[in-house]
């Protein structure tokens, strides 16, 4: 086992020595300062090694608690002559919200040092708490310092200073070398060593001081919100240049039995804002028209408060005001209470447009129905007839040949596929296939769903597409797939053969 190294003995006079300061070997006259040891140490001052004490004999101590007792020892020195501690310095901060919701927040340094004129070892402070040395200084203040070597003080430590109400440092000796001599520990423990506050009833003044600063700042803070909230008070009751308010809508949404879907959406405004305001805690209340004929109350209020906004059973317009908004229209957000009649009145509104579309929706059903009925029973003439009217073009002299895959003739099948999904319809993509077994066009010409006569008809409106495409009429997509580009053609003439 290798021997312990210690710089530091504790003297027959009781006062801890270095190794410099004491006589070669057993001349030394130290005894190991550990309270578990005690045990005679020898000074080894060879010329080749550092000089350290060793123990006379091996008892297994380890000599922690030599470096430790030597910085207590170096404050009760310091004290005697008067010196000063560093202390560390004193942070203190404190932070509220004013009523928009912002932080306030103020902070404190603050650095200053203790004269010690008398210091003690090993003071009990209660039954559970001894402090390493406890200091005076010149004007009766107490200062309790902590050595920290090996085992920093952790929360319950702090705690126990803090049940007594004393000043408290712990002084970070960790990092020195075992061997440092007296100079170099008396400067460490007094000036330079990293130091914290354990407790410190001067921080608890300043933050006091800070709170009472920052809460008579938020103060004048709020009185502000509350002056400029009256400004644009009085300024809403001339009624003249109104800020560009975002006024919130009521929506009723409805679905149609064709699962299609509608609003219906009124924007309430008010028209007349009244004189008197009455003031509140967060904002002032007033009364206002709206659309020239019903009275509501109206709550201006500095933003961050609605929770504490009251209102009656009348409708209420709420205008929060946030002046951090860099943009006026959103410095203002405005909301309804209290209106649930308001939206009752609406929901009744959008049933009866309900009713009304529904009714239009079985109308347009009847006339389709009738139209579809009446254009599958028309012969090839009659058909070419509307369709031409549809379109605005002359209708051919004579008629195509009938072609059974679409049971109609050639002009015919042509006409209705350029009338209904091409004219007017740029932008939209048509398929070949999808054209072939269109229910649409079925309804109009009754043409047979088997496979064999759906082939026959991609096939032709397939080459028929092609040509389109090729005269620039439409822009291919895919392989069967175009997108309709010029759809208004008054000259063209769908039936005409495109070569």
């Amino acid at each position: 086992m290798s021997e312990v190294k210690i710089a530091w003995g504790l003297g027959v006079d009781g006062i801890m020595r270095h190794i410099s300061e004491v006589k070669k070997g057993k001349a030394c006259d130290c005894i190991c300062p550990s309270v578990n040891c005690s045990s005679p140490l020898i000074a080894n001052q060879g010329s080749k090694k550092a000089h350290y004490f060793s123990h006379k004999a091996h008892t297994g101590c380890s000599g922690e608690s030599a470096l430790h007792l030597a910085a207590k020892q170096v404050l009760e020195d310091s004290a005697s002559e008067n010196l000063h501690l560093i202390l560390p310095e004193i942070h203190a901060t404190y932070s509220s919200t004013d009523m928009a919701g912002e932080t306030v927040e103020k902070a404190l340094v603050q650095v200053s040092n203790f004269q010690m004129v008398k210091a003690q070892q090993e003071v009990k402070l209660n039954n559970d708490l001894i402090a390493d040395v406890v200091s005076q200084s010149a004007k009766d203040e107490s200062l309790a310092v902590e050595i920290f070597v090996t085992n920093a003080k952790d929360e319950v430590g702090e705690r126990k200073y803090s049940s007594v109400n004393v000043d408290a440092i712990e002084i970070d000796l960790s990092v020195l070398s075992w061997n440092v001599d007296r100079n170099e520990l008396k400067v460490f423990v007094l000036k330079t060593a990293n130091r914290r506050w354990l407790h410190c009833r001067k921080k608890n003044q300043l933050e006091k001081k800070l709170k009472l600063l920052v809460d008579n700042e938020i103060i004048e803070i709020n009185r502000s919100y509350l002056a400029n909230l009256y400004t644009i008070a009085k300024s809403l009751s001339t009624n003249i240049n109104i800020p560009n308010f975002t006024w919130p809508s009521l929506t009723v949404n409805k679905e149609l039995s064709n699962s299609e879907r509608f609003i219906v959406s009124r924007e309430p405004k008010v028209t007349h804002f009244n004189d008197d305001w009455l003031p509140l805690k967060y904002g002032y209340k007033g009364t206002a028209v709206v659309e020239k004929k019903v009275n509501i109350d109206v709550v201006l209020f500095v933003v961050n408060n609605l929770r504490q906004v009251m209102t009656h059973s009348s409708p209420t317009l709420l205008i929060s005001y946030d002046e951090q908004m860099n943009i006026d229209d959103l410095q203002f957000n405005l909301r309804w209470k209290n209106i649930d009649a308001w939206r009752e009145k609406l929901e009744k509104i959008a049933n009866a447009e309900l009713i009304k579309k529904e009714q239009e929706i079985v109308n347009r059903t009847q006339k389709r129905s009738a139209f579809v009925q009446d254009f599958k029973n028309a012969n090839e003439t009659v058909k070419m007839q509307i369709l031409c009217k549809k379109l605005g073009l002359r209708q051919p002299e004579q008629l195509s040949k009938y072609v059974y895959c679409w049971n109609s003739s050639w002009d015919v099948w042509r006409t209705v596929v350029w009338a209904y999904k091409i004219h007017g319809n740029k932008g939209y993509i048509i398929d070949a296939n999808d054209i072939a077994s269109d229910p649409w066009l079925e309804s109009l010409l009754g043409f047979s769903v088997d496979y064999e006569a759906y082939e026959s008809r991609r096939k032709m409106v397939g080459f028929w597409l092609k040509k389109l495409f090729e005269l620039g009429y439409l822009r291919r997509v895919g392989w069967t797939k175009y997108e309709v580009e010029s759809s208004q053609l008054k000259s063209f003439l769908p039936w005409a053969y495109i070569r």
